[in-house]
């Protein structure tokens, strides 16, 4: 075989594999996008005090917030946030799985107008939860809201409440988990409102 043979045969086979490369890309594209460049999410709490609102009815009300900051140069597509799991802490100090039988999602905000899902180019920021003046609970802000639904913290509760991340191309491995604990107090100062409604990542 001569030298030309020889490259011509190099030659034809580097361009039988590029043409075999384009076509894999163009089915298998997404799922070699994730392999070689995958996303990559980290959630924390935006403000251990929360965001004070009032409401038409002029009661106080302050949001808590999660934000979810992508690390990496691709954009996570068409993202959600589950509620999965919830458990109660225990007069044992031992966390217990309460009984929860459909995921409901979180609200990105702004609520009124967020889709179910969105991309995260950068961040973006969901409402985890919500506590009133002068009411008994805090609430985690989740649609639906179904009658069975135990999710609400009541005085001198401890919830940790599990979240997955679902996009078209990203899925946290594990469920996030984060912790919050009230003693039923709004503090005057607000700005000491995190000694009373403890919310942290556990």
């Amino acid at each position: 075989m001569t030298n030309y043979e020889i490259w011509s045969l190099i030659i034809n086979a580097a361009m039988a594999i590029g043409v075999i490369g384009i076509a894999l890309l163009a089915v298998f594209g997404d799922g070699f996008r994730k392999i070689i460049f995958p996303a990559r999410l980290e959630v924390e709490i935006l403000d251990k005090n929360g965001e004070l609102t009032i409401l038409d009815s002029g009661h106080r009300v302050i949001y808590y917030h999660l934000r979810f900051i992508n690390r990496k140069s691709v954009v996570v597509r068409n993202c959600r946030v589950y509620l999965k799991k919830i458990q109660k802490r225990q007069a044992d100090g031992k966390f217990q799985d309460m009984p929860m039988s459909v995921p409901p999602r979180y609200v990105w905000t702004p609520s009124e107008t967020s889709p179910e899902g969105v991309d995260i180019v950068t961040e973006q920021v969901v409402d985890f939860g919500y506590i009133i003046d002068n009411s008994r609970e805090f609430k985690p802000t989740v649609t639906p809201i179904y009658n069975s639904f135990k999710g609400n913290l009541g005085q001198n509760e401890s919830f940790i409440y599990y979240i997955e991340i679902v996009a078209d191309n990203y899925r946290s491995r594990q469920l996030i988990g984060i912790e919050v604990s009230w003693d039923g107090k709004w503090p005057e100062n607000l700005k000491d409102m995190h000694r009373s409604l403890v919310i942290k990542r556990v």
